[in-house]
């Protein structure tokens, strides 16, 4: 194949297309001269010579295509005025006018060549012209006849079929190399396009796989793209004709807004995903404060703060709301369950007794825990901790994340981002956290029945319906405590917040509320407990102090127990997880004084009715008395090591006994030290209650003494008065004594006997009750010797034998009142002395007596053994009872009767000694 001529001049290239000029605005055909060469020469005309003959060369490469129309002689469209102009525009007349008269000449030549061609070639002209009309004649008739469309049907049949088979053939191929020129164009514009056609799916992508930030940075990506370079998306080719430009405009644009519909259809179902995942309340504050920021960047009406905040409150709330209804309903549940307890206080009271002996005896071996599982109503108060717990922690759990995200949001964090304009104002999100917070104060306060501690009065502290009735008090103060420590432990996280001053406020009162109600219901519990506390008295003797029952180390050690968890409910002790789990030593806030006033009154009124108690054990009411017997609590005492083991505390004279011996112990030992360390907790001094206290118990321990001495007092003076005033002894006739009458033995024996009783029961009540019926026994003689009128010798000698007998065996126990009555006796007596004749040998008659003295003294030294003072076992265990001062002191009396009965023996010689001597005036003077 040749090379390519591609130097083509201007009017080839119009001749070619049939154009008129370069610049034509619509197609057109324009019929051009094809003769326009010079003759002779076989390309272009590049020079034409002058039709006029004035020498001029007419140069056509230089001009345009209708300048040289205009120019060339030959031309159909010559134009004199212009090839004068442009070929002779400096010509004069003369030169005009010669050049007529050469083209003239010219023309007059050529038109005798021609005359002379024609008349030289006329009958070839004549017969050419004669066979044409008879040709054409001839195709008329045949093959150019009308019927074959002048010789064209079959042509046209041929090629109408010939293009039907092409089309068969050749049109799949077209179409298919069209479609794949189309494809290859699309894959092209794709190619280049890729990021944004593929926008959808990738927004899909990242959505599923939760990277939403990844999703809105591609789509402002391709929103920007849109906005600013839609032809790089999706080029448009340059179109001469505006209509198809148009449409290329306008179908681009609908492709680019179905991509973009579907990449908005994409982002609106992203947006509702997060708008769903700002109400999810276990997302973190990091993934939700994200959340809302992408959401920013939607820049809808809507404020997806609002959204958060809105759903977050609702769902604290509701959670709450169904977080104490369903804890109600367990509550409810096993309250119903509970047993009931009987028509009448007995049966609770036996069964509260039983609880509180298991909890006394687990406080004592350090396992109360243990023992508080096994209080009726444990699963209750588990049930109420619950709730407690449950209720907290459907407030404190999304609540920190809703606070933090609130302040990011008054501090305007999210403003920068956001497109909407929201009536509300940012501080709604401290008024909603505060609603909150007020929700939690009334749920727990219509549970518990909380109210202002100002405000409360004592007819007020009612117990709520749904607590145990049958829980004692030790598992009460033991459950409150842990439900004050799950409340201040709420209280502490919601205050470090820093929400509000009016939450901190309310939730301060709030703390002081529950302070004041739990106090009033374990107080309420406390003096219920101590009004029963009798029934754990087992008479089980105490092997720490001796003739005491564990008893009182049983309500040493609840009173202990329940004074600590009042201090600790009132808020001396932080109760809180905080508090409790450091290592530090616990620090003692001081207390108000409503709470150190209501644990001091608590306090002393459950002494009071301790000691109520006491006193109800040694009446016939007693549960002993009643054939109720107290069930020890497992393994409290071991076998063999009760010291009261053998005594029978049946005996209403024996409980007497014991509960003296525990008054005294309380007043020595135990109430001291226990004001003492209530003033210590308290720093507070209690002189007066414990003076008032101490007076109350003494008044008790006299009155319980004196219904144990009185009866045998009474017994005693009765057989000392029926021996004195016997009416079958005649004091003044009686002979001299060889015996001691029975009703001296049976004086001293009954005293023996209550000796026995005593040293079993309560040995260091011993001294004080021989002591006092001594007493009673030498008035009672004094006062029935007075009746006596006159003693004769033998009277004499026999009633100062007896009371002397007696007194040498009771010397022990003969105090300073009674040896002064036994003086004033034997005054009495030698006073009534009436000397008869035959009275004069007194001193042999006295040495006779004395001797009798003597035998009955041995005669009786083993019955009467137990009043000797020997340093004997159970004196020692007297001792070691009393105490070093308790020793001091009998040391003292000892001396103080030996004393005594020194002097009262030198004032009966020197009585007697007067007595001789008078004797033996009387008989000088006789």
């Amino acid at each position: 194949m040749g090379r390519l001529n591609v130097d083509i001049d201007d009017d080839t290239l119009l001749k070619a297309y049939k154009l008129s000029s370069h610049s034509a605005t619509r197609w057109e055909e324009v019929e051009q001269d094809t003769d326009n060469t010079v003759p002779g020469l076989t390309g272009p005309a590049e020079n034409d010579t002058d039709p006029l003959g004035l020498g001029a060369t007419v140069d056509l490469r230089d001009m345009d295509a209708e300048t040289k129309t205009a120019v060339l002689i030959a031309s159909k469209s010559f134009n004199p005025k212009t090839f004068l102009s442009v070929v002779h525009p400096n010509a004069t007349y003369q030169d005009l006018s010669a050049g007529i008269s050469h083209l003239r000449t010219s023309l007059d030549s050529r038109s005798e060549a021609i005359r002379v061609l024609v008349e030289e070639n006329f009958d070839r002209f004549v017969a050419v012209k004669a066979s044409t009309d008879a040709l054409y004649a001839e195709m008329k008739e045949g093959i150019l006849a009308e019927q074959t469309d002048f010789a064209s049907k079959p042509l046209k049949d041929h090629l109408k079929s010939a293009a039907q088979k092409a089309d068969q053939v050749f049109l799949p191929v077209l179409e298919n190399a069209m479609k794949a020129q189309k494809l290859r164009t699309t894959l092209g514009v794709f190619d280049r396009s890729k990021f944004f056609f593929n926008l959808p799916s990738s927004l899909v992508e990242c959505i599923e796989a939760g990277r939403y930030e990844a999703a809105m940075r591609d789509y402002k990506k391709g929103k920007l793209l849109l906005e600013t370079r839609p032809n790089q998306l999706l080029p448009v080719g340059t179109a001469k004709d505006g209509q198809a430009a148009g449409s290329a405009q306008q179908q681009q644009k609908r492709i680019l807004d179905k991509v973009w519909a579907t990449v908005e259809k994409v982002m609106a179902q992203m947006r509702n995903e997060l708008l769903s995942k700002l109400q999810e309340p276990t997302r973190s504050v990091e993934e939700q404060e994200k959340t809302i920021e992408i959401l920013y960047e939607f820049n809808s009406s809507d404020d997806p703060a609002w959204s958060y905040f809105d759903a977050q409150h609702k769902h604290i709330m509701q959670s709450m709301r169904d977080a104490y209804t369903s804890a109600v309903k367990t509550i409810q549940g096993l309250a119903d369950k509970a047993p009931v307890s009987g028509p009448d206080n007995l049966s609770l009271n036996r069964e509260l007794a039983a609880q509180l002996q298991v909890c006394v005896h687990a406080l004592e071996s350090k396992q109360s825990d243990a023992a508080i599982v096994q209080s009726n109503g444990y699963e209750i108060w588990e049930a109420i901790e619950g709730m407690v717990k449950n209720v907290s922690e459907a407030m404190l759990t999304p609540l920190p994340n809703f606070w933090r995200i609130s302040k990011s949001f008054m501090e305007g964090r999210y403003k920068k981002n956001a497109g909407s304009s929201s009536r509300r104002s940012p501080t709604q999100c401290r008024t909603m956290a505060l609603d909150i917070i007020k929700l939690y104060i009334s749920i727990l306060s219509e549970f518990f029945m909380f109210s202002d501690m100002a405000v409360m009065s004592p007819g007020r502290n009612t117990t709520p319906s749904l607590f145990p009735k049958s829980c004692n008090s030790l598992a009460t103060a033991h459950h409150l405590m842990k439900i004050l420590g799950e409340l201040q432990d709420s209280v502490n996280d919601v205050a470090g917040m820093e929400i509000s001053s009016e939450a901190s406020s309310s939730l301060k009162s709030l703390l002081e509320s529950a302070r004041w109600k739990f106090a009033d219901l374990l107080i309420n519990a406390w003096l219920r407990d101590a009004n029963i506390f009798y029934y754990l008295e087992t008479w089980v003797g105490s092997n720490v102090d001796p003739y005491t029952t564990i008893y009182l180390s049983q309500m040493r050690t609840f009173q202990k127990q329940i004074t600590t968890s009042a201090f600790k409910l009132a808020g001396a002790v932080d109760l809180s997880s905080s508090g409790s789990s450091s290592s530090r030593p616990t620090k003692q806030s001081p207390l108000p004084t409503e709470f150190v006033a209501k644990i001091t009154k608590a306090f002393l009124d459950s002494l009071y009715a301790f000691l109520d108690g006491m006193v109800h054990l040694a009446s016939d009411e007693s549960p002993t008395a009643s054939g109720i017997k107290a069930t020890p609590a497992p393994s409290s005492v071991v076998p063999g090591a009760n010291p009261l083991e053998l005594v029978k505390v049946e005996e209403a004279d024996t409980r007497v006994l014991l509960v003296v011996s525990n008054f005294g112990h309380l007043m020595r030992v135990l109430i001291p030290s226990m004001i003492t360390e209530l003033e210590t907790a308290f720093n507070s001094s209690l002189a007066d209650d414990r003076k008032t206290l101490m007076t109350v118990v003494q008044e008790l321990d006299k009155t319980l003494f004196e219904s144990y001495f009185k009866p045998k007092s009474t017994a005693l003076t009765a057989i000392v008065r029926n021996g004195v005033l016997d009416p079958q002894m005649d004091w003044y006739e009686t002979p001299q004594p060889k015996e001691i009458r029975p009703y001296v033995y049976e004086t001293l024996m009954f005293l023996v006997g209550v000796h026995a009783q005593v040293s079993v029961a309560a040995a260091p009540l011993l001294e004080r009750t021989l002591n006092a019926l001594v007493e009673d026994v030498a008035e009672e003689a004094l006062r029935c010797f007075r009746q006596v009128k006159r003693f004769g010798m033998g009277g004499m000698l026999r009633a100062t034998l007896e009371i002397e007998f007696m007194h040498q065996t009771l010397s022990r126990y003969v105090t300073p009142p009674a040896d002064q009555t036994l003086s004033e006796l034997y005054t009495k007596i030698s006073q009534a002395y009436a000397k008869r004749p035959g009275d004069e040998n007194l001193q042999a008659h006295l040495d006779g007596v004395k001797k009798t003295l003597a035998d009955a003294r041995r005669a009786t030294g083993i019955e009467f053994l137990c009043f000797r003072q020997t340093k004997d076992r159970s004196k020692e265990k007297v001792r070691s009872a009393a105490g070093e001062g308790g020793r001091e002191r009998e040391r003292d009396r000892d001396r103080d009767r030996e004393r005594d009965r020194e002097r009262g023996g030198k004032e009966r010689a020197e009585r007697g000694d007067r007595e001789r001597r008078r004797e033996a005036k009387e008989a000088r003077a006789a």
